[in-house]
């Protein structure tokens, strides 16, 4: 994780004004002290979106998305927090000195090999599009129906065919030796060698729209057909996606995301009105493109062929899926088409008819299982052993709920009965990769009355700088159940009144649902006066500490009432639950 100076942060979010970032993106209007407008991570006809220029929060009461401008751009962009503040450097031309990893190479160097990449791009492209060179290679995109508008959005070139003349022009501009560390060019003894002669080129843009690799296909006979830029340390095919810069708002709005093989593929998929689409780079999905993907939705369809070997890949995606802690579609293309061609042939309704139809990788998953002969009148040997594969595969699953509904609708698919189900679950259990028994959630993600009262009370620091040393005075430290949230407060409070509180400490250790409750309570104009924000403040702390003396109770007596060796007893203790869960919902409190 890179480094930044606090103050060098502090400059770069008082520049990147958030009402002026945010309202690139979004038509806002002046309400009050808010700008509100249509929030661009959802679908809504009637505003639900608002930006706070003077806390610097932004929050959605539709999505719930918020956060910081930095967290705005993570979101809309798909970028990590280094990335995102990264980006907004760039725009607003702040120099961020930072650290760097050890046997990471400078970021000056890192920095000559995208400069030299972008050069590429940009001399590619002016063969392809101004110059009589690049007719040929115009001609063969109208053959594959490529329109030219579609053609520039993906910035698509034509590597010249005489050797050496990138290499000469990229010499001339000092960018030889950052294009010879990305791959484009290749020493051979005191010659240079371009890696791309003659080729359609497709450059690869990473989510922040730098150009870290590409792609070159022949436009005669000639072997390879594609030949494709060697990992470096700007680039690995395993963790890009082909077409996500161009496809990352889309996927935001669409909530989803459909993932192809190729480069036209991808282009003739965005072409038909698909713009949610990305290209896997040649290779099989990885966990780490998956995860990529996961930044802006958890709804990814990917593409398999219609024959056995495209099935056969449909199962072990399952697997890569679950790995990245999603579920996944999958459609399959019929056989003998491609996505490509399937569009050319019959239009692009056939392809959204497949994408508004794709299955659960899941549901996919059994059906290949009940090909194999599964079935209440199969061998007993041959149920246990598909219980075992089953188990062995859902084991991947992190989300105990997911689990547990998954192994029911398989189980019911299947036809299996309680003893299969009993397999795939010691199955489960017994296999690394689970975060623990079944029946037993690892945590909770939901916020109750206490969690929701931690969240105020650094919500006050954060609204109310001049009631920090009064928060530290008399919040009961040490009792909250979220450490890492108390340690934050207590971080927060220990700032001099007259300090902001670092972007970097919110994005690295609040988790998003906390950040967005964060930001929707920045929104309020509760906080304005502070007597109001004080007595605010002393209700979260009455609230935090009578949540958490409830809910110890009701455990107590949960305990008892199992424990208790009669009947009566356990009535009784029973009784105790209800009674302390009551009154708890009871309370105004």
């Amino acid at each position: 994780m890179a480094r930044f100076a606090q103050d060098k942060l502090e400059e770069l979010r008082e520049r990147a004004n958030i009402v002026e970032v945010i309202g690139t993106h979004v038509r806002l209007k002046r309400a009050g002290r808010n700008h509100v407008g249509l929030c661009p991570f959802h679908n809504e006809k009637t505003p639900s979106f608002s930006v706070n220029a003077e806390r610097g929060f932004f929050h959605c009461f539709g999505c719930g998305a918020g956060g910081t401008v930095f967290d705005f751009v993570m979101r809309l962009e798909g970028l990590t927090f280094p990335e995102a503040v990264q980006s907004l450097a760039r725009r607003y031309g702040v120099t961020l000195p930072e650290t760097h990893e050890p046997g990471a190479p400078p970021p000056g160097e890192r920095e000559a090999m995208y400069r030299a990449n972008e050069f590429a791009a940009t001399f590619f492209g002016h063969l392809l599009w101004k110059t009589p060179t690049g007719e040929a290679a115009r001609g063969y995109l109208k053959t594959r129906s490529i329109g030219e508008e579609t053609a520039r959005a993906f910035i698509l070139g034509l590597a010249p065919a005489q050797p050496g003349l990138l290499a000469n022009a990229l010499k001339r501009r000092g960018l030889l030796e950052g294009a010879v560390n990305a791959g484009l060019i290749r020493r051979d003894g005191s010659a240079l060698r371009d890696l791309f002669i003659g080729r359609l080129m497709f450059p690869i843009r990473d989510a922040q729209g730098r150009v870290v690799a590409f792609g070159g296909r022949v436009l005669d006979e000639r072997l390879p057909k594609y030949i494709n830029s060697s990992e470096s340390p700007i680039y690995s095919k395993a963790r890009n996606l082909y077409g996500l810069y161009e496809a990352r708002q889309a996927i935001a709005r669409a909530d989803r995301a459909t993932v192809v093989e190729g480069y036209f593929d991808a282009i003739a998929v965005s072409q038909a009105g698909f713009k949610e689409v990305v290209a896997s780079l040649g290779t099989s999905l990885t966990v780490e493109q998956l995860r990529l993907l996961a930044r802006y939705t958890r709804n990814v369809i990917a593409c398999f062929d219609g024959d056995e070997a495209g099935r056969k890949a449909s199962m072990r995606a399952l697997e890569v899926f679950l790995g990245a802690g999603l579920l996944g579609r999958g459609i399959f293309i019929p056989s003998g088409f491609d996505p490509d061609t399937l569009i050319l042939k019959r239009g692009a309704q056939s392809f959204g008819e497949l994408v508004n139809n794709s299955e659960l990788l899941v549901d996919m998953f059994a059906t290949e299982e009940s090909k194999r002969g599964l079935s209440l009148q199969a061998p007993i040997e041959q149920r246990l052993k598909a219980a075992q594969r089953i188990g062995q595969t859902l084991r991947l699953i992190p989300d105990e709920l997911e689990f547990n509904a998954l192994v029911a609708r398989t189980v019911d698919r299947l036809a299996l009965g309680p003893r299969e189900e009993k397999v795939i679950r010691e199955q489960a259990r017994s296999r690394a990769g689970r975060p623990g028994p079944p029946g037993v959630i690892e945590g909770n993600t939901r916020l109750d009355a206490g969690a929701k009262a931690e969240i105020g009370i650094l919500g006050v620091a954060i609204i109310r700088p001049e009631l920090r040393p009064r928060i530290l005075e008399i919040t009961p430290i040490g009792r909250f159940d979220d450490e890492r949230l108390e340690s934050l407060v207590v971080d927060v409070c220990s700032l001099p009144p007259s300090h902001g509180v670092p972007a970097q400490w919110l994005s690295e250790r609040l988790p998003q649902e906390q950040r967005e409750r964060l930001s929707a309570l920045t929104m309020e104009s509760t906080f304005d006066d502070p007597a109001t924000a004080l007595r605010v403040l002393n209700d979260y702390i009455r609230a935090m500490t009578k949540d958490r003396k409830t809910a110890r109770g009701v455990e107590a007596a949960r305990r008892g009432a199992a424990d208790a060796s009669d009947r009566e007893t356990a009535v009784h203790k029973a009784q105790e639950v209800i009674a302390l869960r009551r009154g708890a919902s009871n309370d105004p409190a």
